[in-house]
């Protein structure tokens, strides 16, 4: 039988036997949950298990897009490319009966956002040009070298400085200071969402306009890709710089019980899109960073790394170095005429190069082990998506393009012998495209998945089944016991000690009482201690992260230098001057926070549970001495005793900590940030640390408030009197019944032994 229906059965006979008094004591003594609770973590199981997914990170035009239209496309160029290096969308591909795209658009709070940035990014923009125009200016005019009727001029400071330039000069320094200034500003950060938000304002679009787009059919693929689907992810889309994500469902074969999430690059002008990119790659089986093989693991590929984390949720990553086709003809084939021997030589190569940097990353940021161990742990794919291309389009060369062409000649020209005939050079090229391998990534991922999660289900279930045989071992000693007493029990004496018990009632409220009142107290002043030694323990990790995060960077300025003395002091003279500015991870810090943030609240929980175990016991321990104190030893049936505490302290209030704290949108930040920005972020994260310890302390002062609040509201002396006043009567009524009652329990024994079969 499976545990939802056993646990369901024996809940049943416990409702038909009113055994609940004691049924609330052994449930939390075994572990034993709703029916419903175990049937929601079962079906998370089974949801889980239904796709493998697989994300994919890379800068543009790293080669990601031919990638996964040779893994997953044969080659054919189905997936649509990055509208700009700054706007490529989220992608989502899954498998689908019918061709559709659903398209989720920003919201207006994503534009308001993006509007701020944008405005910043301006104003900084402005600010820049018209220090740059200045110092061209100057430099014009000292170029000029006319002092003849001018002199007086310049020496006021410039104040006429404008006469003395014509109206196309002026114009061109305008134009060579802008020119220059938004070259440099294109590697700002916030020049993302500049362009983002340009791009709106050029569409003539609003968010009312797109709410009929929200799901785009098309008969096939390829009308999707290269026609509808067009407007909303290519580079001239109408609706393309509103476009937040796209889930595309494609009966493709290759897709089938896969989801691949293609992320857009670093710097996300939205925090929203940013987020969600971040813990879908979190959800993530196993994930490929694709770095072109030319420019191997750039900054921009270290930068994509720390959005890779391997913690929570990714198994598997591998880095792939792709368009490997363009380095059969550098330094590393010297020597070598085999394309395959090159290959292996560049893998070997890359693989070291990989290992070096991300030991070089750990250096710097710690808490990136777990993401390096697995991103190293395989050596470097090296694949050509061309390569794939023209080996499934060998004999329909009028279908390649004008870069296959060039890469098919240069193959040929280098490599005579392994492309001397149609069987060698289809092996060649299947050896470059290298998708087999690929394939048996995935295969090796898929078939690691089903089996850890077949597993976890199996031992779910086997520890659920474990829980329910002793559950029911406790009730056959339960009911055992009861037939015991009313076998062997003087009723005579029950009558007695229901006297007894009546008589010493204020006796056992008083030592009883005093008892209880000191264990409060201890929970009070102990878990709260305990507590904030925990807080004080997590808190130090941020230290860690933030020191390993920051660093600095050199770069260079024009300076006032003084006044050529040649020109009578007329002109100034300027000098290049290198100087330090403050860098920052900023992802690295903000996922040490986020697992700060995690790991309380966790540890919080985790402690106030132990404790509160411990604390019962005690509890327990303690009570049974004090009962004893009031009634002597001989004074009640100890076993009898020891179920109505037990039961008695099951109904004590629980109360599980919880963090409500909430981490600011400043903090929300990837990649790396310089100067005022980084200086900004690391004030603000440590505000927001000191806040947040300063927050969690007062958490779990208001936590113990309410914990000691609802342990005193409890009447724990008078409900064990209760309890063993209905215990006693109860059994006395057993007695009076003897043969009916042992005939009840005979029943009962025989319907426990049916349920302990069911449930081998």
């Amino acid at each position: 039988m499976d545990i939802i229906r056993l646990n369901e059965k024996i809940e049943e006979f416990v409702n038909k036997h009113g055994f609940d008094n004691d049924a609330l004591a052994l449930k939390r003594e075994h572990a034993i949950q709703k029916s419903e609770e175990w049937q929601r973590t079962l079906d998370d199981l089974a949801e889980e298990g239904r796709v493998l997914k697989i994300g994919i990170i890379g800068r543009v035009k790293a080669g990601k897009s031919s990638l996964l239209n040779a893994l997953l496309f044969d080659g054919n160029d189905i997936l649509p490319k990055a509208a700009t290096p700054m706007t490529a969308a989220l992608t989502i591909m899954e498998y689908g009966e019918d061709v559709r795209a659903e398209v989720d658009f920003f919201t207006q709070k994503d534009i308001d956002e993006i509007k701020v940035k944008h405005d910043a990014y301006l104003q900084l923009l402005n600010e820049k040009i018209f220090q740059n125009k200045q110092e061209i200016e100057e430099r014009a005019l000292a170029k000029k070298g006319k002092l003849q009727g001018l002199r007086d001029k310049v020496l006021d400071k410039f104040k006429d400085k404008d006469e003395a330039l014509s109206a196309q000069e002026k114009q061109e320094i305008e134009e060579k200071a802008r020119s220059r200034v938004e070259r440099e500003m294109k590697n700002d950060p916030s020049f993302a969402s500049y362009d983002q938000y340009c791009r709106m304002k050029a569409s003539g679009k609003s968010l009312g306009d797109l709410a009929q787009y929200g799901t785009i059919s098309a008969g096939s693929v390829e009308e999707l890709m290269s026609g509808k689907l067009n407007e909303f992810v290519g580079a001239d889309g109408k609706f393309m710089p509103f476009t937040k994500s796209v889930t595309l469902h494609i009966p493709e074969k290759g897709l089938q019980g896969l989801q691949i999430i293609d992320t857009p690059g670093i710097n996300d002008p939205v925090t929203s899109r940013g987020e969600r990119t971040e813990q879908l790659l979190k959800d993530c089986d196993v994930v490929l960073l694709v770095s072109p093989s030319g420019q191997f693991l750039s900054n921009e590929d270290t930068d994509l790394i720390h959005r890779v984390t391997t913690k929570e949720g990714t198994r598997h990553a591998y880095i792939i170095a792709s368009q490997v086709d363009s380095q059969l003809f550098g330094s590393e084939g010297q020597g070598l005429d085999n394309p395959a021997d090159i290959l292996q030589r560049i893998s070997a190569t890359l693989t070291g190069h990989a290992r070096s940097v991300l030991a070089k990353q750990v250096g710097l940021y710690p808490t990136m082990k777990d993401t390096a161990d697995k991103l190293g742990k395989s050596p470097v794919v090296c694949s050509s998506g061309a390569a794939f291309s023209i080996r499934q389009r060998f004999n329909e060369q009028h279908t390649w393009d004008s870069n296959l062409k060039h890469i098919w000649d240069n193959l040929k020209d280098r490599f005579p012998a392994a492309f001397a005939d149609e069987e060698s050079a289809k092996n060649a090229l299947d050896q470059l495209a290298n998708i087999e391998k690929l394939h048996g990534i995935i295969a090796e991922v898929t078939a690691d998945k089903e089996q850890i999660l077949a597993q976890r289900r199996i031992d779910f279930e086997n520890s659920k089944r474990t829980a329910l045989q002793d559950y029911l071992q406790a009730w056959e000693k339960r009911i055992a016991e009861q037939v015991s007493q009313i076998e062997n029990a003087d009723i005579d004496e029950l009558r007695k000690q229901e006297a007894e018990l009546q008589c010493q009632c204020a006796a056992i409220d008083l030592t009883v009482g005093k008892v209880y009142e000191d264990l409060v107290f201890d929970i009070k002043f102990n878990l709260d201690k305990q507590l904030k030694d925990k807080l004080s323990s997590e808190m130090k990790k941020y230290n860690a992260a933030s020191e390993g995060a920051q660093g600095t960077a050199t770069e260079s300025r024009e300076v006032y230098a003084g006044r050529n003395w040649w020109t009578l002091g007329i002109f100034a003279k300027y000098k290049t001057e290198n100087y330090q500015i403050s860098t920052l991870q900023a992802t690295p810090v903000r996922r040490a926070i986020e697992e700060i943030r995690v790991d309380v609240e966790d540890g919080l929980k985790h402690l106030s549970a132990s404790y509160s175990h411990e604390w019962k016991k005690k509890v327990y321990k303690q009570i049974i001495g004090a009962l004893r104190e009031a009634m002597g030893d001989e004074g009640l049936d100890e076993r009898m005793i020891s179920r109505v505490v037990r039961n008695v302290l099951a109904h004590l209030p629980e109360a599980p900590f919880r963090l409500a704290d909430d981490m600011p949108p400043s903090l929300k930040k990837t990649g790396q940030l310089k100067g005022n920005e980084a200086e900004e972020y690391i004030a603000d994260a440590e505000e927001y640390v000191s806040e947040l310890r300063d927050t969690v302390r007062k958490d779990i002062e208001a936590y113990i408030d309410t914990l000691a609040a609802n342990l005193k509201k409890v009447d724990l002396a008078g409900d064990l009197t209760g309890n063993l006043a209905g215990e006693l009567k109860q059994l006395v009524n057993e007695i009076e019944n003897k043969q009916a009652s042992l005939f009840r329990y005979q029943s009962i024994q025989k319907e426990l032994e049916a349920l302990k079969r069911e449930a081998v």
